[in-house]
């Protein structure tokens, strides 16, 4: 999976420079770029998930979310919405003992309007990130991959700001990279406020 968003990352950036053309009310050609910043956003919640030898983990986890409209790019036209964001994240963990995860997720959301000022929207996302707990079903603690899928809703709620609120399975591997590599799941609600350009 980490393969395939090192090639979409990379078709977005030899994308991001190109542009199609629109035209003005007076006839003229007007570059319209294929990726646009659109949002940038804050967020938290709460995940919970359950561990092999041990209490349930439970981890707080708080991000930062920089979207950018993609859908020139892929060819969309119309009222939905499809978007590429970086997501760096801290998660505090709180149990079985304290800890914590830190990486960079990278997400694909489609978004659906269903009024004036809602949508609902699926995302998948994956990234590295470093995990503190030493676990069965990881071993030591250190680099791992965090992998998401999520639904959810956004709500317009003033000029250019929307609160959104969602759900994301979480799974969590070394890819390999390491053994044991059982992986851990896990469950979140997240929510958060944005910005909207």
């Amino acid at each position: 999976m980490l393969k395939q968003f090192i090639a979409a990352f990379l078709l977005l950036l030899v994308s991001a420079f190109s542009a199609e053309e629109a035209f003005s009310a007076d006839g003229d050609a007007v570059a319209q770029p294929k990726i646009v910043f659109n949002e940038l956003g804050v967020g938290g919640g709460y995940a919970w998930g359950s561990l092999k030898e041990s209490d349930d983990i439970e981890v707080v986890p708080f991000y930062i979310r920089a979207g950018f409209d993609i859908s020139r790019l892929v060819g969309m036209k119309g009222p939905n919405t499809f978007q590429f964001s970086f997501e760096p994240f801290y998660n505090r963990i709180t149990g079985p003992e304290d800890g914590e995860e830190t990486g960079l997720t990278m997400f694909f959301r489609y978004a659906v309007p269903v009024g004036s000022k809602t949508s609902l929207f699926g995302e998948i996302g994956s990234g590295p990130m470093y995990f503190s707990l030493d676990t069965v079903e990881q071993g030591e603690s250190g680099f791992n991959f965090l992998n998401q899928f999520g639904v959810g809703l956004r709500q317009e709620v003033g000029d250019g700001i929307a609160f959104s609120a969602g759900y994301r399975f979480r799974h969590m591997s070394n890819a390999g990279t390491d053994t044991p590599n059982r992986g851990i799941n896990s469950n979140a609600f997240v929510a958060g406020i944005s910005l909207l350009y």
